[in-house]
């Protein structure tokens, strides 16, 4: 290893995600800021013998989903590891590392016709090599550097350009496939989705964001290279464009519907596009997104746990197993959301989102090292009781941020890619527990049997004659539908706050018979309780209503317990003690899904079902406490057309059902 210096490496020095001056910055954060410790022990010391192996052994050029990532991000990592160190052993294998990349035919496995898509592969592969070609600087020998140029045009942003092509004129298209050249084609056609509307659905999800982001970087590249390339302006055109789209997906407050992790996705995409389309001056969209709101959505979004800080409210596909106690994919790749809070923090000054990528975004990746500014002062949120209405209309109460804050959440709102059946669903945290849950991670494949974990019966939420709202069959993926839902009434005081949501529409979209499907939730912070109203009716045919309550058993430590008026759920840290009121008679009992036993049990659930009726009104009532803590004593009792809520013997709430709806005043 050559000695390290504090001078930018190669001729001109990196130019396209930053400069020569912020890599002196750079190197002291790399040496002595502890933050980035983690980042630097897993470049230092990769094993760089067995990488060098895989790549003249056993690199598989037609493997485009596992193989074509490991190169592109070793050559990314060991680009950085030369610009922070000089080590030139590490550069030669970034080198190693690229040429592995381009022997690769094709960038990417879907196809429209005879021409590559760039959905996923051919964005990662233009990206590593502008990012290798920036950073590696004259290292790289110019002829080498412009048959890199080269082929990053050909097969990574025409593919960039084709895929967005189709997405923005979906009607021209002439469909898209799988390519018969890669490991993908027979692994995605022995029972294939639907790929007939793919474009279309593609328009406001991830994955326009991501080869719109790598086509921007793949121009800038090419412009800060003095390439003057006969495609520049069609794909600069096609990139900016695509960019904007995306100014009316994320709301007015910065919330994206697909959730936090492929929000982040989505995120840091669009912003490594803003940073290098500026700095190679030609465009500049940093004001069409309220970033910083972005970052405040994935903060309101944050549910640290006793065994994971980095929990998320795991509304649709966010979130990681529970099982997986380093909070990591499957696939060993780290979760990490702080690139984009540390340049949200940069770029506005913003201390909250400085405070966000410290302390609840789990791993920082290289990304995270090039955008962190430690002039940036961090800004802790307030650990006090608080309501947040997101105008996604996904509700979230907290007292904090802790692990040991309380956390409810109610799942209001439209449809978005990566859904799931889940309106008016609730999660409920406490004590460093999740005690109500989504339960997470189901699978992405219709052909699995789990799929049934993306319906409503697999949520804590409502079903009637034991079925849940309108949901697709997932024939064209995991795309979003028509069901909706919408927050009625809101109001919050001195310790309380409650939400009304209507999700008729949802359920009637599944059943015409069904006249009313609405559910309120009050929060009691003081008394860490929380009650949920439902109310359910028909327009005809009598139904068995439904309210249904998932616990957490990833970990095989929870247990459920049913009385014939409530339930508990307990777990090692804390505890849910619920007591049920309704209308009618109702039974309540546990169960499990119908799924294989070994992923059933994870996900027990406690059922509250009716007797067949025209409407009626189920509440429960949940008080938490920590192990060996006494729990409130919260109930609801009828009087007339009201509920009335005590705690403690004192009234705390009345919730008006009368005319198939929800009216809730506290007290």
């Amino acid at each position: 290893m050559h000695a390290m210096n504090d001078s930018a490496s190669s001729s001109a020095g990196p130019r396209l995600f930053f400069n020569a001056t912020d890599v002196v910055r750079m190197r002291r954060l790399w040496r002595e800021d502890p933050r980035f410790a983690g980042l630097k022990a897993s470049l230092v010391e990769f094993d760089r013998a067995a990488e060098r192996e895989f790549l003249r052994e056993k690199l598989n050029v037609l493997d485009h989903r596992t193989d074509i990532r490991r190169v592109c991000d070793v050559a990314q990592d060991m680009a950085l590891l030369y610009l922070m160190t000089d080590d030139r052993d590490a550069a030669e294998l970034a080198m190693e590392s690229v040429r592995g990349l381009m022997r690769f035919a094709d960038w990417d496995f879907f196809v429209d016709g005879d021409r590559i898509v760039g959905v996923q592969a051919a964005p990662r592969a233009v990206v590593a090599v502008a990012a290798a070609i920036d950073w590696l600087g004259g290292l790289i020998e110019p002829a080498e550097r412009a048959e890199w140029l080269r082929l990053m045009g050909e097969r990574g942003c025409e593919a960039c350009f084709t895929g967005l092509h189709n997405i923005r004129w979906p009607r021209q298209a002439k469909g898209w496939g799988f390519n018969p050249r890669s490991v993908m084609f027979t692994e995605r056609t022995e029972f294939p989705n639907d790929n007939a509307r793919r474009p279309e659905i593609t328009q406001v999800t991830n994955l326009r964001a991501v080869p719109a982001g790598a086509l921007a970087v793949g121009v800038a590249c090419l412009k800060l290279q003095g390439v003057d390339h006969p495609d520049h302006e069609r794909w600069l055109e096609m990139a900016v464009t695509s960019l904007k789209a995306f100014d009316n997906v994320y709301l007015p407050d910065g919330s994206y519907g697909e959730g936090v992790n492929y929000g982040n996705y989505t995120s840091e995409h669009i912003t490594q596009a803003i940073v290098t389309l500026k700095h190679a001056g030609l465009a500049d969209l940093r004001d069409g997104i309220n970033w910083p709101g972005n970052v405040r959505f994935m903060l309101e979004m944050a549910m640290p746990t006793a065994t994971n800080p980095y929990e998320v409210i795991n509304i649709g596909d966010s979130g990681r197993h529970r099982e997986q106690v380093r909070f990591q994919h499957p696939d060993g790749r780290p979760e990490s959301r702080s690139a984009l809070a540390f340049w949200v923090a940069r770029e506005f000054r913003d201390g909250t989102a400085q405070w966000f990528g410290e302390n609840l975004a789990a791993a920082h990746n290289l990304w995270s090292l090039i955008f962190f500014d430690d002039t940036v002062t961090p800004e802790a949120p307030k650990n006090q009781p608080q309501s947040w209405h997101s105008d996604l209309d996904w509700m979230v109460a907290r007292t904090g941020w802790r692990a040991e804050d309380m956390v409810v959440s109610l799942r209001s709102g439209i449809g978005w890619n990566h859904e799931h059946a889940d309106r008016n669903s609730v999660i409920l945290k406490t004590h460093g527990e999740q005690l109500i849950v989504d339960p997470s991670r189901p699978p992405y494949s219709h052909t699995d049997p789990c799929w049934i974990m993306r319906t409503t019966l697999g949520h804590s939420a409502v079903l009637v004659d034991g079925r849940g709202h309108f949901y697709h069959n997932g024939v064209e993926g995991t795309n979003s539908t028509l069901a909706q839902a919408r927050i009625l009434a809101t109001g919050e005081g001195a310790g309380h706050c409650f939400w009304v949501s209507d999700a008729t529409q949802a359920y009637r979209l599944a059943d015409i018979n069904v006249r009313a499907v609405v559910r309120a939730v009050i929060v009691l912070f003081a008394s860490q309780s929380v009650v949920v109203v439902d109310r359910v009716a028909k327009w005809r045919e009598a139904s068995r209503f439904q309210a249904r309550y998932f616990a957490d058993n990833w970990d095989g430590l929870c247990a459920v317990e049913t009385q014939a008026a409530g339930f508990s759920v307990r777990r090692p840290q804390a505890s849910a003690h619920a007591r049920v009121f309704s209308r009618a008679p109702v039974q309540v009992a546990s169960g499990t899904l119908p799924i294989p036993e070994a992923r059933a049990v994870k996900h027990p659930f406690v059922a509250i079902e009716s007797e067949p009726l025209m409407d009626t009104t189920i509440a429960t009532t949940f008080a938490l406490a920590p192990s060996g803590g006494t729990p409130a004593e919260v109930q609801v009792k009828g009087a007339g057309d009201d509920l009335v809520v005590t705690c403690s013997g004192v009234e705390v709430a009345r919730v008006n059902d009368a005319n198939c709806t929800l009216r809730v005043t506290m007290a």
